[in-house]
Order: structure tokens, then sequence, then C-alpha cells
């Protein structure tokens, strides 16, 4: 049922019960008062009776009287003829059983009360009618852009968006208008920031692509292709030093893979964290990237014992935590660093702040920030990088532990 099917509906149901309150009333008024005004007109010839007035004269007087009427009885009466009570015909003698009989007469004040009310209630059902159509008029009109918001909605839901929209003099609707198109404008900013996330996603994933490629071709590889001529040495050769120095690169080029290929593995996934906790994976990471600048001072605080860990959202800490730090190292140029991570059962958070050469703003959206970002939603954390030239970079993370939603269901490195 539409809005002014209902409105109608609910509107004629309180005019009937309304109107019909209203004749019951009036009819009731109605008879109340034909009732008063005919026992009047019978006193009033009761009392012309009882001053002796003569038969003829009641008669002329009673018949100019809207509420009797006068009419000739012949016979006897079963009571005397002066017997009255109220609302009862008035028995005048005149000749010997023969009688002026006055009755109380209310047909024609009857028809007159009740034309009027025929009246009254044709003026409200023409009201009544006129106001309906003027509701379904107004109400269309005001509906429009209520309609129009409607169709905008299903067009947003196709992909869609639109601008048109009437305009309206209902402060609600333009509010809800305004909400409408601001919440428009929201998504299809979201929209853009995804299309670019997506863009700097495929990229870092190429990139990764390519340094994996470049790592095992460039390193792996040459040093599996010098194995294997040493090999062949090996195996051909009959010259002791020969032997023994090809026996030595073999070993150390050996080694020389197995650190490549644990550097490769840490690169892909945190192994350290499937064998220590989330406090110690991050203090020998920071300590790592001490080791990188001897020259810097490093203020270090962290403290998880309380904290209450989860192995995939773990993940995204120390990942994002590696991300910060790395930054530091590879672009900050920085004289001191703070690490600061604290944790108990109900929240954790993350400061690294630098005091190097900092960036300008647009920076904040490389793959490495958004990277951070994107971390720091799917555990359900807000994070906050702040950044000045020549002032250095605070990047902080908060999360209310118990507020944290689910983890993002996809692969985590």
């Amino acid at each position: 049922m539409s809005g002014f099917k209902k409105i109608s509906s609910a509107i004629v149901a309180v005019f009937i019960v309304c109107f019909l309150v209203f004749s019951c009333s009036v009819y009731f008024q109605i008879r109340q008062n034909i009732n008063d005004e005919t026992s009047s007109a019978l006193n009033q010839v009761q009392e012309m009776l009882k001053a002796n007035m003569s038969a003829s004269d009641i008669k002329a007087v009673a018949e100019q009287s809207p509420h009797l009427s006068v009419s000739r009885f012949t016979g006897r009466l079963s009571a005397p003829a002066n017997f009255h009570s109220d609302n009862q015909p008035i028995y005048l003698p005149i000749h010997e059983n023969q009688y002026l009989v006055v009755r109380a007469y209310d047909t024609a004040e009857l028809v007159q009360n009740m034309n009027l009310f025929w009246l009254v209630a044709g003026l409200f059902f023409t009201t009544l009618s006129l106001l309906l159509f003027t509701l379904k008029v107004a109400v269309k009109q005001r509906l429009k852009p209520l309609n129009q918001l409607g169709d905008a909605l299903q067009q947003l839901v196709d992909g869609k968006s639109t601008d048109k929209f009437e305009d309206s003099d209902i402060k609600e609707v333009k509010r809800v208008i305004g909400q409408f198109q601001r919440l428009q404008q929201s998504l299809q900013i979201k929209e853009r920031q995804l299309v670019n996330t997506d863009k700097k996603l495929a990229l870092l994933q190429e990139q990764e692509r390519s340094y994996l490629a470049q790592e095992l071709h460039d390193n792996v590889g040459q040093l599996l292709t010098t194995i294997k001529a040493h090999a062949y040495i090996l195996v051909n050769s009959k010259e002791p030093s020969v032997l023994n120095l090809s026996a030595n690169k073999v070993q150390v080029m050996s080694q020389q893979i197995s650190d490549a290929i644990r550097h490769l593995t840490a690169h892909l996934h945190p192994l350290v964290l499937d064998r220590v906790s989330l406090q110690q994976s991050l203090e020998r990471l920071v300590f790592e990237q001490e080791l990188a600048l001897p020259n810097t001072q490093w203020q270090v605080s962290i403290n998880l014992n309380k904290y209450s860990e989860e192995h995939e959202r773990d993940i995204h800490i120390y990942r994002f935590v590696q991300e910060a730090v790395n930054n530091v190292v590879k672009h900050a140029e920085a004289s001191k660093v703070w690490v600061h991570i604290h944790g108990n059962e109900y929240e954790l958070n993350i400061s690294i702040r630098d005091n190097g050469q900092g960036f300008d703003a647009h920076v904040v959206e490389s793959i490495g920030m958004s990277s951070m970002h994107s971390r720091a939603r799917c555990i359900g954390a807000s994070c906050s990088v702040k950044s000045q030239i020549n002032e250095g970079v605070n990047v902080q993370l908060s999360l209310r532990l118990h507020e944290a939603g689910s983890l993002c269901q996809a692969n985590v490195a």
C-alpha cells in the first residue's frame, strides 16, 4: 500500500468515526429540542383550557402552531376528557361524544432539522473529498523527490550515479537527499581508492615476482651453475689441489645458497613467528635494523608480556612494524629512532618515530604506506602516519582487542 493510501485511509476512518459520533449527538439533541417544544406547546393549550377559553379559540391558536395538529374525534373516551400527560393528546369536548383533539406534531420540525443536518453532512463530505484530492496532489508532488531518491539508490546498487533530484521545500526530504549525495560521493571516493589500491597491489605483486625471479636467477642460479662446474671438476679431475679448491668452493657456495634461500623465505613469510613469540620476533627484527644503522641512536621499548597472541593477527602486526622500520632504515637518514610497542589483554599500541628528513603528504599513498593502512584495517586497528619535511615521521597503530574485527580472509605474508 502506498503512503497516500495509508494516509487517506486513516483520514477517512477518523472522519467516519467522528461523523457517526456527531450524527448521533445531533439526532438526540434534535429529538430533545422537538420534545421540549411540543411539550411546551401542549402545556400552553392546557393553560388555555384551564382559563376556560372556548374550543374554537383554542383551535385557532393550535392550528397556527407548527408543533401542534388539530383533528376531530367522535366516540366515547376511556379516560376523562381533561386527562393529560406529557406529549399526550388533549381532548376538548365540543358536543356530546364529539371532541377536538390537539396532538403534538413534530414532523415539520424534524424535517426542517434533518434538512439542516443533511446540508451539514454534505458540506462535510464535500470538504473531505476536496481534502483528499488536495492531499493526493500534495503528497504526489512532495513524494516525487523520494521516488527519485529510490531510483537513485537502485542506480547506486547497479554501480551508477545520479544528481537529478527535484528541489523540495520539505526540510526532512532535503536532509535525506543531502545525506544520500554525501554517501554517494563517499562511495565514489572509496571506489577510486579501491581501484588505486588494486593497481598498487598488482604492481607490488609484479615487483615481488620480479624480485624473486632476479634473486633466483642472479644469485641462486649463478651459484648453482658454478657449483655444477666445480662438481664436474670433482668428478673428472685427479689433481689433489684442484679437488681441494673445488670442494671448498662448493662448500662456500652451498652456504651462500642456504643463506639466500633463508633470506627469500623470510621475505615471503616471517618464519620466526612460527617458533618464538611476537615480542621476541619484533625484538629480533628491530635489533637487525639497529645493526644496519650503527650510527643511529635507537630507543626501543617492547612490552607484550600480557598480550594475547593470535597467529594471523600477529603476522599483520609483524609486517606493519617491519615496513615502518624498513622505511626508517632506507629513507629517513635519522640520527634518532624511537620504537615503542606495548600491549595487554585489552589493547595494543605501536609508535615508531624518527627525526629524519620526512616526506611530503603524497608519499603516504605509496605502496608501502598503503600496505600498512591495509594491514591495520585487516585487524580492525586505526593507523596514522604523520610527517613533515626535515622533522621526521611518526607512525602509530592503535588496536582495541575486544573490539577488533575478524582478520582478512586472505593469504598473509
